[in-house]
């Protein structure tokens, strides 16, 4: 008897939907836990370079005082005040300015020495990454939208000029005190000349550069923060009267609230800006003697106040 083979072609098992949901569901899990570790990785060489950029602002500082034995002044002008210069058209310059040279933007420099205002330059839009910390969404804004002022067609007023995420400390007051903010009690204020040796709390114990967070424009308003050049109401310059990313509003000639940067008025009386930033749980801040620290928002109050002074006495009450 002829026995009869047969033979079967091998099927194919496709996956069921319930196995390829599975898969995905296990992917997207994957992903969810993947992303915030990634976010951390970024955020973390963000504030590195943040704080190599403090640095080298801190080095020029001093690179400043070994040329001319004191440190720039915070800014020119009176605070909300203008008055007759020694250099015509150079009221409204401040720190920033001054140091161009020793960060290695001589030629920039060069180009405001020459007599024009410094606000009124075509150059004045340049961003310098070394000014700007990349954990700002908002960092290198270069140009402020025209109100109806200088530009009169409800555009970009230019005049403004490139604004920087970093800030000298003028003390721990508000910014208008002791007649237009010229006497005050930190390193930087209206036509300060700080020297090395007026820093008697120790240069260790005193802030010299914090961080600011920029914010645009909107249609109606405009927004000051950082500003380098027209510099009039301490744009550049900020008060450890509150702690670190205080909730407490800034109050400037010019600004607007977004999250993070509340504006608690937009006026020339009781000026005063707080240091901010987008690192968590506080900010990068340079000391007098040139270090670099980060400042929890959690500091000991006392303690950051006393850190804004220059020779005030204080004992510091707790570490940072």
């Amino acid at each position: 008897m002829k026995s009869t083979v047969r033979s079967f072609a091998p099927t194919r098992r496709a996956f069921t939907l319930i196995e390829l949901l599975v898969v995905i569901a296990i992917i997207a899990i994957l992903i969810g836990l993947l992303l915030p570790a990634v976010q951390k990785v970024r955020e973390a060489a963000a504030r590195a370079k943040c704080s190599n950029n403090l640095k080298q602002v801190a080095i020029a500082l001093h690179a400043y005082h070994d040329t001319n034995n004191k440190f720039p002044y915070g800014q020119q002008n009176y605070i909300g005040q203008d008055q007759p210069v020694s250099s015509p058209g150079q009221g409204r310059w401040c720190w920033f300015q001054l140091i161009l040279p020793y960060v290695e933007q001589a030629p920039l420099y060069n180009g405001f020495n020459q007599g024009s205002p410094s606000y009124n330059l075509i150059s004045r839009n340049l961003p310098i990454s070394t000014f700007t910390c990349p954990s700002d969404p908002n960092g290198g804004k270069n140009q402020t939208k025209d109100q109806g002022g200088a530009g009169g067609g409800g555009g970009m007023d230019t005049a403004q000029g490139f604004h920087g995420n970093y800030v000298t400390c003028l003390g721990a007051t508000i910014f208008g005190s002791a007649g237009g903010g010229t006497s005050l009690g930190g390193m930087f204020y209206s036509q300060s000349a700080t020297k090395m040796t007026d820093i008697t709390d120790g240069t260790s114990n005193t802030l010299m550069v914090g961080e600011t967070l920029l914010v645009p424009d909107s249609s109606t308003s405009n927004d000051f923060h950082g500003r380098y050049y027209n510099n009039w109401t301490g744009e550049s310059l900020f008060s450890t009267l509150q702690p670190p990313n205080t909730a407490q509003g800034d109050i400037m000639y010019q600004c607007i609230t977004i999250p993070n940067v509340p504006c608690a008025g937009s006026t020339t009386s009781g000026v005063v800006k707080y240091a901010r930033s987008r690192h968590t749980g506080g900010v990068n801040a340079a000391l007098a003697d040139g270090s670099v620290r980060f400042i929890a928002n959690s500091i000991d109050a006392p303690t950051y106040l006393y850190l804004g002074t220059r020779a005030g006495g204080e004992v510091l009450s707790g570490s940072f």
